[in-house]
């Protein structure tokens, strides 16, 4: 027996995918007067908010749109992160995190949590996730029946003083690792901007932050320990982050045809041979970026292990190949424009610079290492490993 799913409505979708377009062609001159640590891109935010884009990935029984949650959400829930990231890199990773966030509180969390922290993202909040950390991490203490304390410290906090429901995950006393949703506004927490002074994306505001004995009740925890990590979710969302590292590539290569154009320089046939490259390269990876949100469909449709192991290479392919697409179009962007073209106020040094520093993920040579592995493992031909089926 099939199992069955929320419906979708295809025209709200497309209408969200609509506005997250619009929001990223306004988001352009924000992000270069927001290129600095002390600043955020306030506008692009209140505009995310006023769009609706902030609650589209709630369940649709809260008020939501299911986006990223049900098949056939996937590929509006990738192109709104790639056009939100054309616009402004810092701006789509934290609508990533934002809808990371919701994708694990659906997956993780209880009916009374996912109600409460719909409430919160219809009041305003952002939320993210926070995981990455150093020696110094963060630990969870039960203190009392149902109360616990958050000690501890988070690097890459993307979205200080701006995002109140962080999912921070810590390490408990048996060494396993738990989620929460920690309520900001309602605990103590330091953050130091200091730890924050990067080649790229420096209004993404990732500071190192701090919690001392922050409050964290029982209906804060989400889901179980080790829940953070179970694949294929873990590995299969860098999806997302690579929809909005190709936002930027399709800017540059806007922003490359329009620096030309305005010094007539179009009949050059190096240049109309590097824009060519360029043009084959982006259209790559949007078409990488339809393939895994088919992926991800599939799976949600069919959760069989062999499924979530085959969509979790599939990611792991889609992010390596954005990443090549990405330096790709850096390069061919730079010599295309020059010397003269790197200089303000053209766009291309900042677009650059904060895409160079948003691709460095982690481990990018074990994701390769993987797919390799896969694949002298399969005996099905290079042909059909990938081929979906759909009628299964």
């Amino acid at each position: 027996m099939k199992k069955k799913h929320a419906k979708i409505n295809p025209s709200k979708l497309e209408e969200l995918v609509i506005s997250a377009r619009i929001i990223g062609d306004e988001s352009v001159a924000e992000a270069a007067e927001t290129d600095s640590v002390n600043s955020f891109p306030e506008k692009a935010l209140a505009k995310l908010r006023s769009s609706k884009l902030l609650t589209a990935g709630i369940p649709k029984k809260y008020g939501g749109h299911n986006l990223g949650l049900v098949p056939g959400t996937n590929l509006a829930m990738l192109t709104i992160l790639k056009n939100i990231g054309r616009g402004n890199l810092v701006m789509g990773r934290v609508l990533e995190g934002h809808i990371n966030a919701q994708i694990l509180i659906n997956q993780f969390g209880s009916e009374k949590q996912k109600k409460i922290f719909a409430a919160d993202a219809f009041a305003g909040k952002l939320f993210g996730v926070w995981n990455t950390q150093a020696e110094d991490g963060t630990f969870l203490s039960k203190i009392g029946k149902g109360i616990y304390q958050l000690n501890g410290s988070k690097t890459f906090a993307t979205g200080t003083d701006y995002v109140t429901r962080p999912i921070v995950t810590a390490a408990r006393k048996d060494g396993s690792w738990q989620m929460s949703v920690v309520l900001l506004d309602k605990v103590t927490a330091k953050s130091d901007s200091s730890w924050w002074d990067p080649m790229g994306m420096k209004s993404s505001r990732s500071f190192k932050i701090t919690f001392v004995n922050a409050y964290i009740p029982k209906t804060s925890l989400l889901g179980l320990a080790g829940d953070y990590y179970r694949q294929p979710g873990f590995s299969g969302g860098a999806i997302r982050f690579a929809a909005v590292q190709l936002g930027a590539a399709e800017q540059l290569l806007n922003e490359t045809k329009k620096y030309l154009k305005s010094l007539n320089r179009t009949d050059d046939p190096f240049q109309k041979m590097r824009l060519g490259q360029m043009a084959i390269a982006v259209e790559s990876g949007n078409q990488w970026l339809t393939a895994a949100a088919a992926r991800l469909d599939r799976y949600m449709k069919q959760p069989a292990k062999s499924e979530g192991e085959s969509f979790i290479i599939y990611a792991h392919m889609m992010r390596t190949a954005i990443e090549q697409i990405c330096t790709l179009v850096m390069n061919l962007c730079q010599k295309c424009v020059g010397a003269r073209g790197l200089n303000k106020p053209y766009h291309f040094e900042r677009i650059i610079r904060d895409l160079s520093t948003y691709l460095r993920q982690p481990a990018p040579d074990a994701v390769l290492a993987d797919v390799g592995a896969h694949i002298l493992q399969s005996d099905t031909s290079a042909g059909e490993i990938w081929n979906l089926n759909f009628n299964k």
